[in-house]
């Protein structure tokens, strides 16, 4: 999975994307909503806390790729 890139002002550098909605993570794993907020009542996934809306950290979707728990979430 690659990073995203946030593109900015002409004049400035791009800026990367450090988190994910539910529904980007969920595309991003190929997985359901549902599946996300599983993955975040068992822990499996951490959202960033306090904030009103859930945002995952891009490098929490990569370590649940690389580490190989994706298989039997659905």
């Amino acid at each position: 999975m690659t990073s995203q890139i946030i593109s900015s002002a002409p004049d400035t550098p791009p800026i990367e994307r450090l988190t994910y909605s539910v529904e980007e993570s969920a595309a991003a794993l190929g997985v359901s909503r549902p599946t996300i907020y599983r993955l975040v009542a068992r822990r499996i996934l951490r959202p960033v806390p306090g904030i009103r809306h859930k945002r995952i950290p891009c490098q929490q979707i990569r370590r649940l790729v690389s580490s190989g728990e994706m298989h039997g979430l659905n």
